[in-house]
């Protein structure tokens, strides 16, 4: 499959090299600019570095616009990948695939959907964590979920 990656930071590396590692053909990572913030400078692991290391043409954007619905158009993916994008996704974007958008998230929805979950789930004392899997639609992290992955907090 071809396969666009929109994420930012160490989550989305990590996601990045494992469509790279994979059978799926990445044809154009979409990831946010380098930033100077104390909370994005903790996990910082350059999703674009990695794509370019591979030869994967990158575009960076702090939010979708026009000019980036035109150049997924262009690229034709047949599903996106997304993990730590940031900012809202519109439906002209995650409609796009034949298969959808497929959002990584760090938690157990329908628990913690948005920013900083893990977190969340800890100061909260919850007895596990999670990643889910979800395809995106207009609600934010609500979409149908694919497969779960719980772990306990120790």
């Amino acid at each position: 499959m071809r396969v666009v990656m929109f994420g930012y930071q160490t989550w989305g590396h990590r996601t990045l090299q494992a469509l790279l590692d994979s059978e799926h053909d990445v044809v154009t990572v979409v990831t946010h600019p380098r930033s100077e913030h104390a909370y994005e400078k903790i996990w910082s692991d350059s999703v674009a570095d990695l794509a370019e290391k591979h030869g994967v043409p990158v575009i960076i954007r702090n939010r979708p616009d026009d000019e980036l619905v035109d150049q997924l158009r262009e690229v034709a993916p047949d599903i996106i990948v997304a993990n730590n994008w940031r900012t809202w996704m519109p439906p002209e974007i995650f409609a796009l695939p034949v298969h959808g958008t497929l959002n990584i998230h760090d938690s157990l929805l329908p628990a913690y959907a948005g920013f900083s979950p893990l977190i969340w789930a800890l100061i909260n004392g919850e007895p596990e964590v999670g990643v889910t899997a979800h395809m995106m639609d207009e609600e934010l992290d609500a979409g149908d979920i694919v497969v779960q992955r719980a772990v306990p907090v120790g």
